[in-house]
């Protein structure tokens, strides 16, 4: 039998799991938001636990909320379920984390829970965006993206000070409200809640500062088609069906450039046609010269070796029979480029063999520009592969690994960011996860303004066929809205299987893509051209919460080591 404390904490811990997760897509009941965290915050509260375990209970509360909200990483394969309870367990350590920390704020810190609560909030939500490549989705402050006065403190204080204002908020509220067990302080509850709506008012005064700011649209907009095919992951991994695929996007493209055609004298055509990731299934190759053809290709390709041939040029015929594979795979993508005749921005894979890594080959994911003629532009190479989707560590030196997972390969980091001059606008993108990641899309805007071509437009291509029309979509496309006010750029997306999207400098949602159908997108994009703080000072100020969780931690193991050290009987004192 569960004593009442023990029951306490289970309900407390099960209900704030409940509640977080009804915030979120796809129940994604945003109002709630602001009351959602007071099971925990009335835990944090409470002026003891009393429970026997009362951090394991956390945990589980913690997992059965993760599991509820990242339930689509199970869809991909039946392996990643693996992968799904793994994260989710991993995730959950961050519930009694929050809990523990902000009760040691406090009780023996003595701060009001109205400062502690955000400051644990924003130090954890910071912290698993830092830890094993970062996971920023489903953040308390995602919520609110509807809300654009609110969401453009991010500016300032990335996604993690949205959510800190909600827990504040909430943090409140719940001083407000009499909870059996903890001493109700009149003048210490209103102090709460006036620190709270301080908060939230200073939040919104701020934002409508921003958008008062806001640059009006002014001369010509770069006007950027996006293209979303419904081809699900099973489909696109068929080899046979790679024609498939890029007849139907290819038949989407051409009728959308037809009707923007229509009832025009000439024909016309936007500035730029974006396909989404990976959806031009014939990849492109790098052959290095030292990587040496079997024989047979060297046939196929050139045909048998004749006279002198035979031995004086078989170094000459394998680079020419390099150089003609290479050239195979351009042609391709080159001439479907020539038929849009516009600029043309698609995701497709690279493969590069040489003999310089263990496995002969690097695989790179790729977004191939090409401009009207059919030439390739550039090629930006992905540089923040998602670790245990599209890599495993340390599988570059082993290459066996992948033959303990689904995984046919991993992928390659690419180095550097890529941007684009069309119609006098400076055009970058990323791919896929990379919107999840605020400081790479930091970096990658740093990166391009100190070569003096700060992007005008960024471009994420995404497949997310994956996920089967899932709550992952809604959660991505939320994850952009904010990368787009933090570096205050305008930002599309075109995504396969949805949902692609036009969102301006201030997270507005301008156009959206249905969920798992097919649908073109005219964006007309305007640049934005504001500073950002966040492109000045990045993550330390949220960096400076997770400083002082930090040193909470430190005094609590320092504390309860001083603990066992004095509770210890005088015989062990002097062994």
């Amino acid at each position: 039998m569960l004593c009442s404390a023990d029951r306490r904490v289970w309900c407390l811990s099960l209900l704030g799991a409940l509640t977080m997760f009804l915030v979120q897509p796809p129940a994604d009941l945003w109002r709630l938001a602001w009351l959602a965290p007071l099971p925990w915050l009335w835990l944090i509260q409470a002026d003891t636990l009393g429970a026997a375990q009362p951090w394991r209970v956390l945990w589980v509360g913690g997992l059965c909320y993760w599991l509820s909200a990242i339930h689509w990483l199970r869809l991909p394969h039946p392996a990643t379920s693996i992968g799904w309870v793994a994260l989710s367990a991993y995730l959950a350590i961050f519930v009694p984390l929050f809990i523990w920390t902000s009760r040691r704020l406090v009780h023996r810190w003595r701060w009001p829970l109205v400062v502690a609560a955000p400051l644990a909030w924003m130090a954890l939500e910071q912290l698993r965006g830092w830890l094993l490549g970062g996971f920023t989705l489903a953040a308390l402050g995602h919520t609110q993206w509807r809300w654009t006065e609110l969401i453009q403190c991010a500016d300032c204080f990335s996604a993690c000070g949205v959510s800190g204002i909600v827990m504040a908020v909430a943090a409140g509220i719940c001083q407000m409200l009499p909870e059996r067990g903890v001493r109700y302080r009149m003048g210490h509850a209103l102090c709460g809640a006036a620190l709270g709506t301080g908060v939230l008012a200073a939040a919104l005064c701020y934002g409508m500062w921003r958008m008062a700011g806001e640059p009006l649209p002014h001369g010509v907009p770069l006007e950027v088609l996006l293209v979303q095919g419904s081809i699900d992951t099973e489909l696109k991994h068929d080899p046979a069906a790679a024609e498939q695929v890029v007849r139907q996007y290819d038949r989407l493209t051409v009728a959308a450039l037809e009707a923007y055609s229509a009832g025009l004298p000439t024909p016309a055509r936007p500035d730029l046609i974006v396909w989404p990731e990976t959806m031009w299934r014939y990849g492109l190759l790098e052959i290095d010269a030292a990587h040496v053809l079997p024989e047979s290709v060297v046939e196929q390709m050139l045909g048998p070796a004749v006279g002198s041939d035979l031995a004086a040029a078989a170094d000459a015929r394998q680079l020419r029979c390099q150089r003609a594979l290479e050239q195979e795979r351009l042609d391709g993508v080159g001439a479907f480029a020539r038929r849009y005749a516009t600029t043309w921005l698609v995701g497709l894979d690279k493969q590069i063999f040489t003999p310089l890594v263990p496995a002969g080959v690097q695989n790179f994911n790729c977004a191939l520009f090409l401009d009207a003629t059919g030439k390739v532009v550039d090629c930006y190479e992905k540089m923040h592969p998602v670790v245990f989707g599209e890599y495993l560590p340390l599988a570059e030196r082993f290459p066996w690994l992948y033959r303990l997972t689904p995984l046919p390969a991993g992928l390659t980091a690419g180095t550097e960011p890529v941007a684009v001059r069309i119609a006098d606008r400076c055009v970058a993108t990323n791919i896929c996860y990379e919107t999840t990641l605020p400081e790479a899309v930091r970096s990658l805007v740093l990166t391009l303004e100190k070569q003096d071509r700060r992007p005008d437009l960024l471009v994420n291509l995404t497949n997310d066929g994956w996920f089967w029309g899932s709550s992952e979509l809604d959660m991505h496309l939320t994850s952009a809205i904010f990368r787009a006010v933090e570096v205050r750029t305008p930002l599309v997306i075109a995504a396969n299987t949805g949902l692609s999207a036009s969102i301006d400098g201030s997270g507005r949602l301008l156009k959206r893509g249905p969920r798992r159908e097919t649908a073109t997108i005219l964006a007309r994009v305007y640049p934005d051209g504001r500073r950002s703080p966040w492109l000045v000072w990045g993550s330390w100020p949220t960096g400076m919460c997770v400083a002082i969780v930090a040193v909470v931690m430190l005094e609590g193991w320092l504390f309860a080591s001083a603990l066992r050290i004095v509770d210890r009987p005088a015989d062990q004192h002097l062994s």
